[in-house]
């Protein structure tokens, strides 16, 4: 019996174990207030991004960072990134101060509904708002913000090809989710944003001329100087006390220059007044002829937000650039009609070199168009191969009219296609198949050859290149759209030797040599060159503080108005 009830003993005791483990782990455990919370964050997180409608209103681009907004929450946990203890985060309210002030970088600050989200944070920071939904609404709302903010910031606001520039292939794409979340983790969020923004020198000087503009703008203390029927010539009469002071606000007259003697009205226009309207006339694309013409008058009377929305739209268009350029490259404004090679460092305050050139008319089949290329191959002493279309309606009926020019000027007639071997008689048959592109029209190297010396070709989708030029005096005009699309230089020597700075076998002296051959050669860049041809009007110049302003040559800055919505 003893042994029979000891093991009844055993065996009832396991079942009752089991049963207490089992009540042990089935009982609900007790959730502290903390985990509640972040539970309910969580919850309420999710529903506001996997929402019909995100928070910011009618401008939120919800297809296109619905799913940077669920990655980010995911790498967070789905827990709240811009508060902490129910307040907002020193980053929030340093990211919001930044997208207050977009306009100090050339945006918007509507469009990050920077305002509102400032009176959200504030309703949240003094205790109004605290439940779970109100707290993720003011998250996800922030972070969208963030992300718009980020994207101008590095890609601009515009999609380049919708104003016909075509940006180059490795253009750095940005990781909008992983981006934002460094944001709100910064120490440093000023330093964070800037770090997005283009690396360029002069992308940096914009932005301080952008707000010394807007500080001129503002002044209602400055007036323009006032028409005249005739122009105005140096050492005649006119009310110089407007234009004085709008000189020396632009930087174009020293402050410290003496004000006329004369207290009448009506003073002599002279000696340093002149003297910075040229300076004024320089930097606005003028011929600085000193001479207050119908022209100089219009820039000068010309409303300084004018200028600011030139500086805008120059800043837009520096963020369609590489976001790592290349330590050596050369730039070619199209509006400025200018060259400016760059050197040792992309952050260069100052270009190496610069030179004039001549741009594509402005008719609008016939402009230069606006790309990134990379400069590959030059050739000395180049053929010129007439594109039809100038063979068909510009050389032809020249030729046609003055036989003798054909062989005066160097063309001959080829295959359409090979090397050219197999030349074909000047005859209006042949002439007529040219123009049907049957057979082709070259122009031999030589000093009358239309490509000058040497061609630089970048390879690109437009047909586009460098090459100097025979016609010289067209450097002269202050306005030089004069080619049909390709950008003639002034100096393709000194170009030359800035390509070839480095390539094997390739010193001043042996360019020298090959200039003087007059034989056609080919040269293949070991070290390529990146070409960035642009369309700034705005541009900053070598002293601090001085822009240069262009006109709106092709009326590109009209239409990159439009598509931004700024009119």
């Amino acid at each position: 019996m003893l042994v029979e009830r000891a093991t009844h003993s055993r065996r009832t005791s396991i079942p009752l174990v089991l049963v207490v483990m089992a009540a042990a782990l089935m009982a609900p455990r007790v959730i502290n207030a903390q985990e509640q919370h972040a539970s309910s964050i969580e919850v309420a997180l999710r529903r506001t991004v996997g929402g019909v409608d995100l928070p910011g209103g009618p401008a939120t681009d919800v297809a296109r960072y619905r799913a940077p907004l669920a990655h980010l929450y995911g790498e967070a946990r789905w827990q709240l990134i811009w508060t902490a203890a129910d307040r907002p985060t020193e980053q929030a309210d340093a990211v919001i101060a930044n997208m207050a002030a977009a306009a100090t970088r050339g945006l918007r600050a509507r469009d990050y509904d920077a305002e509102a989200l400032r009176t959200r944070a504030a309703l949240i920071a003094d205790g109004s708002l605290v439940r779970s939904e109100d707290l993720a609404s003011f998250d996800v709302w922030l972070s969208l913000s963030v992300m718009r903010f980020i994207s101008h910031l590095h890609h601009g606001r515009a999609y380049p090809f919708t104003v016909l520039f075509a940006p180059p292939g490795d253009a750095t794409q940005l990781d909008d989710a992983r981006q934002t979340l460094l944001v709100s983790r910064a120490a440093d969020v000023d330093a964070a944003l800037a770090a997005v923004e283009p690396p360029f020198a002069r992308y940096a000087a914009l932005k301080a001329a952008l707000a010394r503009y807007r500080q001129l703008a503002a002044d209602t203390s400055l007036r323009p100087p006032p028409l005249s029927a005739r122009p105005i010539q140096p050492g005649d009469r006119y009310a110089v006390a407007s234009l004085r002071r709008l000189l020396i606000r632009l930087g174009d007259l020293g402050a410290d220059t003496p004000a006329p003697a004369s207290a009448s009205a009506d003073t002599l226009y002279e000696d340093g007044l002149v003297e910075a309207v040229q300076r004024f006339q320089r930097r606005h694309g003028l011929t600085p002829d000193g001479i207050l013409g119908p022209a100089t008058l219009a820039q000068l009377r010309a409303p300084l937000a004018s200028r600011v929305r030139q500086i805008e739209l120059t800043l837009e268009r520096w963020r369609w650039l590489p976001a790592q350029p290349a330590r050596r490259f050369a730039v070619i404004n199209i509006p400025g009609f200018r060259l400016y090679l760059f050197d040792r460092d992309s952050q260069e305050d100052r270009p190496v070199a610069k030179m004039d050139v001549i741009v594509g008319q402005a008719y609008p089949r016939r402009q230069t168009p606006i790309f990134v290329g990379t400069m590959r191959t030059l050739i000395f002493w180049p053929y010129w191969d007439v594109p039809r279309s100038i063979a068909r309606n510009e050389l032809i009926p020249t030729i046609q009219r003055h036989p003798e020019a054909f062989a005066r000027e160097g063309f001959e007639i080829v295959r359409s296609h090979g090397d050219g071997a197999g030349r074909y008689a000047q005859t209006d048959e042949n002439l007529a198949r040219v123009a049907a592109g049957t057979l082709r029209m070259r122009q031999r190297p030589g000093p009358r050859n239309a490509l000058g010396p040497i061609k630089f070709i970048f390879p690109n989708a437009y047909n586009v290149y460098l090459h100097g030029t025979p016609q010289q005096e067209l450097f002269a005009h202050p306005r030089r759209d004069f080619s049909h699309g390709c950008i003639r230089v002034s100096d393709p020597t000194a170009l030359a030797e800035f390509v070839l700075d480095g390539e094997n076998e390739w010193d001043p002296p042996a360019i020298q040599a090959a200039m003087r051959s007059g034989h056609t050669l080919e040269v293949r860049l070991v070290r390529p060159l990146p070409i960035y041809v642009l369309y700034a009007t705005a541009v900053p110049g070598d002293d601090e503080g001085e822009v240069y302003f262009y006109p709106d040559l092709y009326g590109r800055d009209a239409a990159l108005a439009r598509t931004l919505g700024e009119e």
